[in-house]
């Protein structure tokens, strides 16, 4: 899993960058609100397993970091 790449897990990822690999969700309409759907949801899950705000924050922020390729737009300056 990519996810699992960007915060240093130990799964190595072969497949496509995030860019290219949501063009396609791109093209049928993923954007802001989708992303922040899903980091939302992902922050729910965490606390629910007890994980703590500074590392939901932490989480949060990797997530952050790739939104504009999982957006296929251009990086923010």
């Amino acid at each position: 899993m990519c996810f699992s790449r960007h915060t240093g897990g130990p799964n190595a990822y072969s497949g496509a960058d995030m860019r290219r690999g949501h063009a396609h969700l791109v093209a049928r309409g993923l954007d802001d609100s989708h992303f922040d759907a899903v980091v939302e949801n992902l922050a729910a899950t965490l606390k629910e397993l007890g994980v703590g705000d500074a590392e939901i924050g932490e989480v949060a922020n990797i997530a952050e970091s790739v939104r504009d390729d999982v957006l296929g737009r251009a990086k923010a300056a």
